[in-house]
């Protein structure tokens, strides 16, 4: 649903639909914010975060060995016994 701010401010009983579609609010015709219910967005983070850490990961990989302070990825992740 696209919906103006000055819409949005005069007719808040709109922001019920949250559950049922996501709400884009324009200012002067442009994208000014989305509302979006509190599960949706907590699943977004989710996925923002494993996209994150998934390429961090194969990032690690691709060096395959890699010093940190002389010593070797490996060793130091044998001494802090992951």
């Amino acid at each position: 649903m696209n919906i103006s701010a000055t819409e949005l401010k005069q007719q808040t009983h709109l922001l019920n639909s949250v559950q049922q579609e996501d709400i884009v609010v324009t200012k002067r015709s442009k994208p000014f914010a989305v509302i979006v219910d509190y599960e949706k967005y907590q699943d977004i983070l989710k996925e923002l975060n494993s996209k994150k850490i998934k390429k961090k990961l194969e990032a690690l990989e691709s060096l395959n060995s890699f010093h940190l302070g002389g010593k070797d990825y490996s060793q130091i992740k044998s001494e802090a016994k992951i």
